[in-house]
């Protein structure tokens, strides 16, 4: 069917993947154990606002409404044109799947399959905007990460060690970011790349580089679209981080405003880190440690963390009722394709 990604798991998958799971699991373990008391944790819960969490939704749903935007945007520069009320309900279905699949990168894969329904051959150009996006939107975030945390770092009054890391990560995450979407704009590095897996063995994917180069042709010399893009991209950022001031709201949590463009972007740069199971564990750690900076209890920060990524999953179960409503209709259409012609 399309847009329904699934495919069997290779033994080095399989293999990354427990792994993954073992260290979700063991970070819950472990903050349990040494910091975190679960009735705390059930009571902050229970106490909170259900204004404010609707509230939360609601920017979180807008803020992806606006992702959405920023991605029919690329698909119209590729010459994919696709009613605008369809791209949200694949964006949707994408974040759906980048939830509740083992890898996020099964969204994005039923991204290219929904925006690609309207022949094969433009599964190269569907699949060159969900890159493009991707890289867009983690260059917007290292940038937004930058402005943030290096004018504000110092009011902390970290440790050199601390602030090293800080400093450290922030500025890598950026500059590959910013490496990356060179990368895939300039044939330059494409030749390098299929020189490197000519090396390796395998050369065989030349051909489907080359196809995807040829895409991408599309959005080399169109600054201008770029600065729009990168505007929509921080948009979206910001929005996502006045999804955690609300939960945090909700929750009867008081923290300076600052301190959330602080910390906020820099767990979303931890989180984009593959060494958990969709940044489960990761994220509510590194909550604790530096939302507990500005003196936040334990039990608190994991809870803000755990709340805010509850919402973002309430609000990607949309693209599951898209992706179920519309089973009918795709088997359906499945078996008129599959009628031998008359």
């Amino acid at each position: 069917m399309a847009g329904e990604p699934g495919t069997k798991l290779s033994p080095k998958t399989a293999l990354l993947l427990a792994v993954k799971i073992a260290l979700s699991v063991a970070l819950f373990v472990f903050l349990f154990r040494t910091r975190l008391d679960w009735k705390d944790v059930r009571l902050a819960i229970a106490q909170a606002s259900p204004a404010g969490l609707a509230l939360a939704f609601g920017v979180m749903l807008a803020s992806n409404i606006l992702g959405s935007f920023q991605w029919n945007r690329l698909l119209r520069a590729v010459g994919i044109d696709i009613p605008f009320w369809k791209v949200c309900a694949y964006y949707h279905v994408g974040l759906f799947f980048n939830n509740f699949l083992p890898a996020n990168v099964g969204g994005d894969f039923a991204r290219v399959l929904d925006a690609a329904r309207g022949g094969a051959s433009s599964r190269a150009r569907a699949f060159s905007t969900v890159l493009m996006d991707r890289m867009v939107g983690t260059v917007a975030l290292g940038g937004l990460a930058l402005l943030t945390t290096l004018p504000a770092i110092h009011e902390l009054k970290l440790s050199p060690a601390w602030i090293t890391t800080f400093y450290g990560g922030v500025i890598g995450f950026f500059v590959i970011g910013v490496l990356m979407l060179w990368a895939v704009l300039h044939p330059q590095a494409l030749a390098l790349i299929e020189g490197v897996l000519a090396r390796i063995g395998l050369g065989r994917l030349r051909p489907a580089l080359d196809d995807l180069s040829g895409r991408l042709e599309s959005f080399r010399g169109q600054p201008r679209m770029f600065m729009e893009l990168f505007a929509i991209a921080a948009c979206v950022q910001v929005m996502r981080i006045g999804v955690h001031v609300l939960v945090a709201r909700a929750l009867g949590l008081h923290v300076a405003l600052a301190y959330f463009f602080l910390f906020v972007p820099l767990l979303a740069v931890i989180v984009s880190l593959p060494i958990s199971l969709n940044g489960i564990g990761v994220r509510e750690g590194a909550g604790v440690v530096l939302f507990g900076l500005v003196g936040v209890a334990h039990s608190m920060a994991f809870t803000l963390q755990f709340t805010t990524y509850l919402v973002a999953l309430a609000v990607s179960l949309i693209g599951g009722v898209v992706f179920l409503a519309r089973i009918p209709h795709r088997r359906a259409e499945s078996r008129v394709v599959r009628r031998p012609e008359e």
